[in-house]
C-alpha cells in the first residue's frame, strides 16, 4: 500500500458535487462508490497492513458518511434513496472491519 489511492472518488467533495448534477448522474455516481466500497471490503485482508493509512482511510470514510448522510436525508427520489442506504450500509460496514483489522494486528503483535 503505497499511498492511499483506493478509492479515488470516494471523498467529500465528491459526493458533494453530486447535489447539481441530474438524478441519472446521481445514480451512476452512487454506484460507483458502491462498486468501490464493496470491492474495497472483498480485499481488505489481503492488502499489507499499514495501520497510519488504514486509520486515514477510515478517517475519510467517517467524513464521507456524514455528507452521504445528508445526501440521502436531502433526496427525494425513492430509487436513490435506496441505493444511497445500501452506500450507507457498506460504508459503516467497511470502516467497523478496518477497526476489527488494525486491533486483530495490535493484538497479534
Amino acid at each position: 500500500m503505497s499511498e492511499l489511492h483506493y478509492m479515488p472518488l470516494l471523498n467529500v467533495e465528491y459526493f458533494k458535487s453530486l447535489d447539481g448534477l441530474t438524478s441519472v448522474e446521481t445514480e451512476n455516481a452512487i454506484k460507483i462508490a458502491l462498486m468501490m466500497v464493496k470491492g474495497f471490503r472483498d480485499i481488505l485482508d489481503e492488502l499489507n497492513f499499514d495501520e497510519e493509512k488504514l486509520r486515514t482511510l477510515q478517517f475519510n470514510l467517517d467524513d464521507n458518511y456524514e455528507v452521504v448522510e445528508e445526501i440521502f436525508k436531502n433526496s427525494e427520489d425513492t430509487k436513490t434513496k435506496k441505493i444511497l442506504d445500501e452506500l450507507l450500509t457498506q460504508m459503516a460496514k467497511l470502516e467497523m472491519e478496518i477497526g476489527d483489522l488494525i486491533l486483530e494486528h495490535r493484538h497479534a503483535s
